[in-house]
């Protein structure tokens, strides 16, 4: 929110639609990987491969530089029309 207060609503939107995927789709996965392995190690080191994605995509966030929509060319155009 500190990054695009004015996107803040669609901010909160993504990030809970992303949410309900992973709650969807990892309980199948990692049960598959589960039956397949007959191990939890390859869940696990699944898990902790998306923590440190996630670790290491945080570092890309910039909230120091708010964010500014420039306009697209097909909006100036049809502004000078």
């Amino acid at each position: 929110m500190d990054i695009a207060p004015n996107y803040a609503g669609s901010a909160s939107g993504m990030m809970n639609f992303g949410f309900g995927i992973a709650g969807i789709i990892s309980p199948v996965v990692f049960g598959g990987l589960l039956d397949l392995t007959g191990s939890w190690t390859i869940p696990f080191y699944g898990s902790i491969g998306l923590l440190l994605l996630g670790v290491g995509l945080s570092f890309f966030m910039r909230p120091d530089r708010p964010f500014t929509e420039t306009p697209s060319y097909k909006a100036i155009n049809t502004f000078q029309q």
